[in-house]
């Protein structure tokens, strides 16, 4: 508080609009708290409060009813003439403001809410120059007593005084003014010319004072300098001639006023940002009138940037339900505390609800009680919806949007709690899709996507209300139904499912497909009363249903449990078999069909277990596949059969090919040739004594990479049959596409021929095609005489199966070599 705003202000205050008379004091009370007041609004009153009054400050408006600014000015001047006087105008004219600075008015401001605001410092400092003007009148009187009475009055003053000659030239400069301009004795600053120390953009003004005052005006002028030392200052001087022996001078009395423009550069700078912020910005009375809205506020709200905001509440920006949460909690926190903070929603004007985060700031009185609120307010709408869908990500499937295995245990949990409270059943059903896998290595895993996408619409399309579809990720799905009142509704709607997909097809990427499922049910309380229980009998029912061929629905038993903890048992063995060597090959010959004797073999995969002897490959392989063991395993297969072929060969036995198959996993992998070259080296064998076999659908799953793996390894001398083929979704065009020596006739086309004219067909058109394009045929499981001759009539090229041989332990194919056995009725 200075000396200005601690003494009573005693104002007589010429206006008669009573909503501008309310501006005026309302800002001055916030900078005067000691402010008497008389209010003039017609010429009577005025002329009483000049006879009578005495104040130390006049506030009057340029339009009045009864007068005009100009004439009460020069009245209040004739009366007071020391008595600073502010006016407030409207127009804006400068020859308005110049007459009235003539006739001595101290400072005018302009009518705007920016300038209301300002209307506090500028009357400080229209007081402040006041005082300076009593000081300087001070002194001159001084110096009319006694030169030695000034000077020493002069050199107190705390304030620069200094005298300037016409030259411009410094005369005098109290001690005050010499730590001003930076100098360390009087003899620094003495002669020099003022205008050199002021800032270049000043010193047009500067001189223009210096000659006004010259010529006998009294003036007053805010300008920066640089001192002696280079420091930089703000000063405010308030100079009047001075009659000096050689002639006309002036005498100027200088204030330091760099502290109050660094306040004001500080708040036009916080006043900027706030402005520019999108954030909501608001200021409230202590009653919860509004009475400040930055630009940001006003966008958030809905509230056009020029509508005036006076009349509103704090009320009008939230709903009730805040509003009252706000009454009850946050204001008073505020109050106790400075500020409360926290989430809130705001009510634009169009009715919508904004979620915000809101700091609340309570400014108290120096008197006590509060002045005002102001508020900050920042829209997390984006952060809620990026929450939302976290939080959505974390529990449903990214591709199906349906739930995902986190969230339908929760269902499930719930369920259960409900379940057991009330009495009631669950069923849940695992789904898990029939040959997906043949769809992706195809068609692709774009088109097994959309395959998902629609198998889980039309699935979420089936069940009750209330109940709930997952998806478990792959092509494994979930349905729980929270209340089945016994076990055969659970299994009508397994039943629902699955005829529903045996009855229609998928359009998805321009292919019709024909897509069922197999599906496992397991029962509350009866199968397991936990969330894991119910997931792991689910998930052993569907097994056992894929089992069976698939395209079914099979209900949890203690067997099938049993059996899935024999498939574990076998899965852990199966890591053992290569280190226990308990892996053998089995070789099945090739026959020529037409002299019927061994021109090739298969090398075939078996496992000797030491408790359970054989084990079906229809058992161990897909395990392996499961566990990824099939790409050790697969290499220890090629090493093998290399090895083998090339110690019999050795021995002296015919020289033949070899067949193996490989998998897909090892068909991909990217050093496939250089794993394959390692072994032919490891083992000695020729490259053209081993044949690769693959699978129609392991080239089709990226045709373009299958045919760029081919080619290297063909470079080396290896040549490749395609095995099984007809059971996926190629067709004998995409043939000719790849480098294929052979083509295997799959057995489930042999079987039944030549009795099943279709097969018979297939057969036959297979042979024909394979041949138009120079690739010679093999038929698998060839078991009839009736078989051969057919085949031998389409000329196949050559046969495998029982009808000549099984497949035989290395050391009986090895005898069959020796005693060159043949067909004998070729």
């Amino acid at each position: 508080m200075t000396a200005v705003t601690s003494t009573p202000l005693r104002l007589l205050l010429v206006d008669d609009n009573p909503d501008d008379r309310a501006l005026v004091l309302r800002e001055l009370r916030r900078e005067f708290p000691d402010l008497h007041v008389a209010e003039i609004t017609e010429q009577d009153g005025f002329n009483r409060a000049l006879e009578n009054g005495d104040f130390s400050l006049v506030i009057t408006d340029y339009q009045l009813r009864w007068s005009d600014g100009l004439t009460v000015l020069r009245a209040l001047k004739s009366k007071w003439p020391h008595c600073p006087v502010v006016m407030f105008t409207g127009t804006g004219s400068e020859e308005i403001a110049v007459e009235a600075i003539k006739s001595g008015l101290d400072d005018y401001v302009l009518k705007s809410p920016q300038h209301y605001g300002r209307l506090a410092t500028r009357v400080h400092s229209t007081l402040e120059q006041a005082l300076s003007k009593e000081k300087l009148l001070r002194a001159e009187n001084a110096l009319r007593k006694s030169d030695t009475m000034l000077h020493a009055i002069i050199e107190a003053e705390p304030e620069c005084v200094k005298i300037l000659g016409a030259d411009g030239k410094l005369r005098y400069m109290n001690a005050a003014g010499l730590a001003l301009v930076e100098a360390d004795s009087p003899a620094q600053a003495l002669g020099k010319c003022m205008t050199d120390l002021v800032m270049p953009q000043y010193r047009l003004a500067f001189d223009a004072l210096r000659q006004r005052v010259l010529q006998g005006e009294s003036c007053i002028l805010e300008f920066d300098i640089t001192g002696l030392k280079g420091g930089h200052r703000w000063l405010e001087t308030h100079a009047v001639p001075l009659e000096l022996e050689d002639g006309p001078g002036l005498l100027g009395i200088t204030r330091d006023i760099t502290a109050r423009k660094l306040a004001e550069a500080s708040r036009a700078e916080l006043a900027a940002v706030i402005e520019a912020t999108s954030d909501f910005v608001g200021i409230a009375d202590a009653e919860g009138r509004v009475v400040y809205l930055n630009h940001g506020g006003r966008k958030m709200m809905g509230i056009a940037p020029d509508e005036d905001i006076s009349a509103t509440r704090m009320a009008d920006y939230h709903s009730r339900e805040v509003m009252e949460t706000i009454r009850a909690e946050a204001i008073p926190t505020a109050l106790r505390e400075g500020s409360w903070s926290g989430e809130t929603c705001l009510l634009s004007r169009s009715g919508e609800e904004i979620p915000v985060s809101q700091v609340i700031i309570a400014h108290p009185r120096h008197e006590g009680g509060t002045q005002f609120y102001s508020t900050i307010v920042r829209d997390l709408t984006e952060r809620k919806r990026h929450e939302a869908e976290l939080i959505h990500l974390a529990n449903h499937n990214a591709l199906t949007g349906l739930p995902n295995r986190t969230l339908l245990c929760d269902r499930l949990q719930q369920a259960l709690i409900e379940a057991k409270r009330h009495d009631r059943l669950i069923a849940l059903m695992f789904l898990d899709l029939n040959r997906f896998k043949h769809i992706t290595e195809s068609l692709g895993h774009e088109v097994g996507d959309l395959v998902l996408k629609e198998f889980a619409e039309q699935l979420a399309g089936l069940v009750r209300e209330g109940d709930t579809v997952a998806h478990l990720g792959s092509d494994e799905f979930a349905l729980l139904f929270n209340d089945v009142a016994h076990s055969e509704d659970a299994a009508r709607l397994a039943q629902k499912v699955l005829d529903h997909f045996n009855h229609s097809t998928l359009m998805v990427g321009g292919h019709s497909l024909f897509v069922t499922a197999s599906a496992g049910i397991a029962l509350y309380p009866a199968d397991s009363a936990s969330v894991d229980g119910l997931l792991r009998a689910a998930a052993t029912a569907m097994d056992r249903a894929q089992s069976l061929g698939g395209n079914t629905y099979q209900f949890y038993s203690s067997e099938m449990n049993a059996k899935a903890l024999e498939n574990l048992a076998l899965s852990s063995a199966l890591h053992y078999a290569l280190k226990r060597n308990e892996l053998e090959l089995h070789y099945q010959p090739l026959v020529n069909f037409v002299s019927g004797e061994i021109v090739g073999m298969e090398a075939l995969l078996r496992w000797h277990h030491p408790l359970l002897g054989m084990v079906s490959p229809a058992v161990f392989i897909p395990l392996a596949e499961e566990t990824g063991l099939i790409a050790s395993i697969g290499t220890w297969v090629l090493r093998e059969a290399c090895r083998q072929n090339k110690a019999w060969q050795d021995e002296g036995l015919a020289p033949l090919r070899v067949a193996v198959n490989l998998s897909a996993r090892q068909f991909v992998q990217r050093d496939i040739a250089a794993t394959i070259t390692r072994i032919l080296a490891e083992t000695g064998l020729e490259s053209r004594f081993l044949e690769l076999e693959i699978t129609e659908s392991m080239l089709m799953q990226d045709a373009e990479g299958a045919i760029a793996i081919m080619l290297r390894l063909k470079e080396i001398g290896i040549s490749f049959s395609l095995d099984d083929f007809g059971t996926g979704y190629s067709s004998l065009s995409h043939l000719k596409r790849f480098p294929i020596e052979t083509l295997k006739i799959d057995q489930s086309f042999v079987r039944d021929i030549p009795g099943d004219k279709n097969d018979a067909a297939i057969a036959a058109t297979i042979v024909a095609m394979a041949h138009a394009l120079g690739i010679s045929v093999t038929a698998e499981g060839v078991e009839t005489s009736e078989q051969f001759a057919f085949l031998r009539t389409q000329k196949c090229t050559t046969m495998q199966g029982y009808y000549f041989s099984r497949p035989l332990p290395a050391a009986e194919f090895a005898r069959l070599l020796r005693e060159e056995r043949k067909l004998s009725n070729v």
